[in-house]
């Protein structure tokens, strides 16, 4: 690269002294430089005499490659680091259904577009185990996931973002709507909707174990993998739906929103990405994570609960499905 940009230069000076100056050399460098460049091609590029110094047609046909490898190589390294500083290239984000639905997460992923416009945002709509499995892959950088009680394992770091409680959606006229709050004991014998086992949500587990802590098993009439269609269904009045509180937002004609008041009746929402990772980008969206939740009304409660967001892996353990 050194040859190619003292033969360009030369090639435009046409003039040794000239030449070394505009590089900052003396012209013993670049006599040598052009002499090694010329015997590794095979061909003379200059004519030289004591007056002038000329391109022959090999230098005439050299210089314009020189010149297109040189401006490649360029914008080659301005695009690298712009990835590296974070502010290219392109950043795979991972998400539950429900996770759309949260106020949080269209303003974060606004504000990061806004911020990096040279970024390529992906979102992949994904369960939260199967989530752990693209990270591992490397299938997506970023994933927002859903569970109780978080530990990462040793490849994945977790950082909450959000505490959000269950709550219980149901038919403006069904009996419970009355009351200003239920808790899990209100739900025995109770016909509920409410996600399927298998479709990898993390708070499948938990409710049910909260419930048998209780000495009940939930009696689910209706399964849905998607909230808003479990808000819906509470609409026909198959059932109380148990959905995050922040899908409260899900606004269906005749359902009404009731809080269940137990201390074990919440999930969280969870920032998770590979331990370790050394992005500049994933570094960059997690910063403008915390500085969005730290703004939100709710931040004293979520920095209680989940703390500020890091790096390092949480201690605690995560249900996933």
């Amino acid at each position: 690269m050194r040859q190619l940009r003292y033969f360009t230069v030369l090639a435009d000076e046409l003039h040794f002294r000239r030449a070394a100056e505009r590089l900052n050399i003396t012209q013993a460098p670049l006599s040598v430089a052009i002499q090694r460049l010329e015997a590794e091609i095979g061909g003379q590029l200059f004519h030289r005499t004591q007056r002038r110094v000329a391109l022959t047609e090999v230098g005439q046909v050299f210089r314009e490659h020189a010149k297109a490898t040189l401006e490649r190589l360029d914008r080659g390294l301005a695009e690298v680091r712009e990835i590296a500083s974070g502010h290219a290239g392109r950043l795979q984000i991972g998400f539950t259904s429900a996770s759309s639905l949260l106020s949080f997460f269209p303003e974060i992923i606004s504000a990061f577009r806004r911020r990096y416009s040279a970024v390529d945002v992906t979102l992949r709509e994904i369960s939260s185990s199967a989530q752990l499995i693209a990270l591992r892959n490397r299938e997506i950088d970023i994933g927002i996931v859903r569970g109780h009680k978080i530990v990462s394992p040793s490849d994945i770091s977790l950082a909450r973002l959000l505490r959000d409680p269950l709550m219980a959606a149901m038919r403006h006229d069904h009996e419970f709507a009355s009351r200003e709050s239920l808790t899990l004991a209100d739900l025995r014998g109770t016909p509920l909707i409410f996600y399927p086992a298998k479709s990898g949500v993390g708070i499948y587990e938990h409710f049910i174990r909260a419930c048998e802590r209780r000495g009940f098993t939930p009696e689910i009439v209706q399964e849905a993998s998607e909230a808003s269609t479990m808000v819906g269904l509470a609409g026909t009045g198959l059932g109380i739906a148990i959905v995050p509180a922040e899908l409260r937002c899900i606004h269906v004609p005749n359902v009404v929103f009731r809080p269940i008041d137990d201390d074990d009746a919440v999930t969280e929402l969870v920032l998770a990405c590979r331990a370790g990772e050394q992005s500049a980008l994933v570094a960059q969206f997690r910063h403008l994570v915390q500085v969005a939740l730290v703004a939100r009304p709710e931040a004293a409660t979520t920095a209680a609960t989940g703390g500020p967001i890091d790096t390092t892996p949480a201690k605690e353990q995560i249900g996933y499905n």
